[in-house]
């Protein structure tokens, strides 16, 4: 892949309608030519007994970007072992993109968590880091040093999170809407959550 290749991670367990919204927001905005949806392996910062496994976390995805022909899922994360680490995901991308022009998406919460990553600094020089809206996050309380290095965009902020898609689940609620129609189909027919 070449030219300007947007890299959205996260565990998308599941991926929900608000990140679909986000990236197509980065899209338009950075005018991108691919958004790769990268499902993460081992998130160093989230870990949780019910997390669906990385083979149901990326057909997830797969399902909701099918038929965008500029969303791609990205399953690099999942063929490595060990912690993700965003420096590391970035410089191991690198070498087989050494054209592109990569941009980072991350939400508000995790920029202003930023100084907690392993190597922030090594992040800035690798990507373009794009940070975008997240309800209850104020984008001035990011590390001024990395703030200047970023670029923040306006996205709707929609009050939905995979963490209550789950308790939805679980509690036996509709997902209708929350999620695309064939991600609520994957998770009922694999009784994901319950």
């Amino acid at each position: 892949m070449t030219g300007r290749i947007g890299i959205l991670g996260g565990t998308f367990d599941p991926i929900h309608i608000g990140h679909l919204i986000v990236g197509q927001e980065v899209l338009h905005r950075c005018r991108l030519d691919h958004l790769l949806f990268m499902p993460s392996g081992e998130p160093p910062h989230k870990q949780y007994s019910e997390m669906a496994s990385p083979a149901a976390r990326a057909e997830m995805v797969r399902l909701a970007v099918d038929g965008h022909s500029q969303f791609v899922l990205s399953t690099f994360e999942l063929q490595r072992p060990g912690k993700s680490y965003t420096v590391k995901t970035l410089s191991d991308f690198r070498k087989d993109h050494a054209q592109a022009t990569l941009f980072w998406v991350v939400g508000a919460d995790n920029a202003i968590d930023m100084k907690s990553w392993c190597n922030p600094e090594g992040v800035l020089d690798l990507a373009q880091v794009v940070v975008v809206s997240r309800p209850g996050f104020d984008v001035t309380c990011v590390d001024p040093l990395f703030r200047q290095k970023m670029i923040f965009i306006e996205t709707p902020l929609l009050e939905i999170s995979a963490t209550e898609i789950r308790r939805r689940v679980r509690q036996g609620a509709s997902i209708r809407y929350w999620v695309p129609n064939a991600v609520a189909q994957y998770i009922a027919s694999c009784g994901l959550y319950r």
